[in-house]
């Protein structure tokens, strides 16, 4: 018996041995391939640029064929940066910073999509709770201990899909850096609601605040059932990226279908700028010593400014691309 597993025991060697070999030809050709990604990548940034140049000299049919060109090189990007998101990608430094050395990057397409997946169904949970309980303190409980929960919860949510979406960055989600930074002011945000003394002040907001949160609640939950069902559809047809995912405000490929949600968030964003016109008026009175009022009025003014910036420069980059490259007319 013994002899037997010693003859084994050298054949699950000889097993290891080979298996260490393809990890090490599978870095070099991981090396290769990024190597000519980047190239490739540098040709079609080129080319980018001369159509781009050549679109203020071209005129008729010769611009309407500059577009068509401009739209290959897009298609061409997409098929690069998909081929891209099969090697290891480097993580952001917050990801660094929380996680070490540990690589977050996922090389199959199935924990991609699993995590992805999961991730919507995180927002999609936490958002239901989220109503419930804003409604809940809006109208029900009049409570500090409640409210302070609330605030620790969605300081709690927003650090974890901070997180969550730098992952899925790394794993080639395009989520727009506004995004990211719209979370981490967020976070900042909820963190100073949950250390605002009760008083007056606080008081004479709290109400408003629920009510915004229940506004924004109902809005991503719009967000979310259209624009999955969105995706799907351009997925199927081969128009969107696997792992895009729904976000909080509006991108390009909302286009198709979606621009019925911009005047929700024009209102939801009134809302925000009109929270911090509500603090910058209680910071004025007598009995305001918090200085908490003013900080979260100038950040509520940030998100107002930087949301309806976002939404408008998707907006204006849609028509003039429309402008700068005309769809060639089938006559």
């Amino acid at each position: 018996r013994w002899s037997r597993f010693e003859e084994s025991l050298g054949i699950l060697q000889e097993k290891h041995k080979l298996y260490r070999k393809q990890i090490s030809d599978m870095e070099e050709t991981q090396q290769s391939l990024k190597n000519e990604i980047n190239i490739h990548k540098d040709i079609l940034s080129e080319l980018k640029s001369r159509s781009a140049k050549l679109a203020t000299v071209c005129k008729g049919d010769d611009l309407s064929s500059l577009g068509e060109l401009y739209d290959r090189i897009h298609d061409r990007e997409r098929l690069v940066h998909e081929l891209s998101l099969w090697l290891p990608q480097r993580n952001a430094t917050i990801l660094t910073i929380h996680l070490g050395s540990i690589n977050a990057s996922f090389l199959k397409k199935q924990n991609k999509m699993a995590y992805k997946e999961e991730y919507e169904k995180f927002k999609f949970i936490f958002t239901i709770i989220s109503l419930m309980w804003s409604f809940s303190n809006a109208f029900i409980i009049n409570s500090r201990v409640m409210d302070s929960l609330y605030h620790f919860l969605l300081v709690w949510y927003y650090c974890t899909v901070t997180l969550r979406e730098h992952v899925l960055r790394t794993n080639g989600s395009r989520i727009l850096t506004w995004w990211i930074i719209h979370h981490y002011i967020s976070i900042v945000v909820c963190g100073l609601l949950l250390v605002w003394p009760e008083g007056p002040t606080y008081t004479s907001y709290r109400t408003r605040f629920f009510t915004f949160c229940m506004c924004l609640c109902f809005v991503q939950l719009l967000q979310y059932y259209y624009q999955n069902g969105c995706l799907y559809r351009l997925r199927t047809i081969g128009n969107q990226q696997t792992m895009s995912i729904t976000v909080e405000g509006f991108e390009s490929w909302m286009w198709r279908g979606l621009t019925f949600l911009i005047p929700f968030l024009v209102i939801l964003y009134s809302m925000e700028l009109y929270n911090a016109y509500l603090l910058y008026h209680i910071s004025l009175r007598p009995d305001c010593i918090e200085w908490q009022v003013p900080v979260i009025s100038v950040l509520w003014v940030a998100l107002g400014c930087g949301n309806f910036f976002t939404l408008v420069q998707v907006i204006s980059r849609k028509f003039r691309r429309t402008r700068k490259f005309p769809v060639k007319s089938n006559k």
